[in-house]
């Protein structure tokens, strides 16, 4: 009898074809509204599960005796308590370089169109402001100080692309990373705040978990130089909303690029969509059809390997695995 696996949002046919070959799959019916119980329902009768933004929660893992996997299509898993998965011996399987090509080309592209007020610019144009122009006077990166906070998959790519491609100075913020070991092309800081006053362009590639919620705050904002451009393709939280919107109505700081939000979607009447020296971009970071393909057929793969016995390559909760 195949394993049950719970699919509460849809992913590339790629993945659900993948999925249906080893498991028998659970869709939620059009009819069941998002969050409702009888939304949830399959979640306690599956083996597994695959989720995007769909949130499993402690109380939701209480409430399933058969939940063995729980597989992310994506990065973070900050909608899955994994501590209570852990607890309970159900594993947590994400996709941390599934999209790393579109985010690192992403942010990238982001940090140009900020700098050169591509928006505005675009903007102008539309409104018959042609004679404005000279309003949009942007700046060059060559020789600027990029500051990249989280020097893994993505942040590296980062940090490779603005050093070789744009021939900016990088500094690195990551205490995860070994200076001794670390051979990139960023100059390793001891401190976030000792980066920070360094830099023209800050860049974040963190998870959100207890010690990044709210990293960048009023504090470590006021850091910043006034001319500085801040890039969060991350999460919403690892930047305290409330106070960057202060910084970029006051003008702290030059400008912000914001694909990720602390409310998600963004109201439309957040003071943020009303100013010109900000990007804002519906969490499309790594929103492109090779990543989505990869995340779905990477979930996909590692609850398989879960379900069939097999350890699959990249397990969240390592923890877990002490016990098999």
């Amino acid at each position: 009898m195949k394993p049950v696996v719970f699919l509460p949002e849809l992913i590339a046919p790629a993945g659900m074809d993948l999925l249906r070959e080893h498991c028998e799959l659970l869709v939620p019916s059009k009819e069941e509204a998002k969050g409702s119980e009888g939304y949830r329902r399959g979640l306690y009768e599956a083996d597994g599960v695959v989720v995007r933004l769909f949130k499993v929660t402690a109380e939701d893992m209480e409430k399933t005796s058969r939940l063995k996997v729980v597989g992310k299509h994506g990065v973070g898993v900050d909608n899955i308590d994994t501590a209570a998965a852990t607890a309970k011996g159900i594993m947590v399987v994400h996709t941390p370089t599934a999209p790393s090509v579109p985010v690192i080309e992403f942010t990238i592209g982001s940090m140009l169109a900020l700098g050169r007020k591509l928006g505005p610019a675009d903007a102008a144009i539309r409104d018959d402001r042609y004679g404005e122009r000279l309003k949009f006077m942007g700046i060059e990166f060559r020789g600027k100080t990029l500051g990249v906070v989280g020097l893994g998959e993505i942040g590296g790519g980062v940090a490779h692309a603005a050093s070789a491609g744009l021939g900016m100075k990088v500094l690195g913020y990551d205490p995860f990373v070994d200076k001794a070991k670390y051979d990139g092309p960023a100059v390793i800081e001891d401190s976030l705040e000792e980066m920070l006053p360094k830099v023209d362009v800050l860049t974040l590639h963190v998870p959100l978990t207890s010690g990044t919620h709210h990293l960048m705050n009023r504090e470590r904002l006021g850091l910043l130089k006034p001319e500085c451009l801040l890039i969060n393709a991350a999460r919403g939280s690892v930047v305290d909303q409330d106070a960057i919107t202060e910084a970029l109505r006051e003008e702290r700081i030059g400008g912000a690029v914001l694909d990720v939000f602390e409310q998600e979607p963004l109201p439309a009447d957040s003071p943020l969509c009303t100013m010109e020296n900000v990007i804002l971009t519906p969490h499309i970071g790594s929103a492109t059809p090779d990543a989505m393909e990869r995340m779905a057929v990477g979930a996909a793969q590692g609850v398989i390997d879960a379900l069939e016995g097999r350890r699959p390559r990249w397990v969240y909760n390592r923890d877990v695995l002490k016990n098999l």
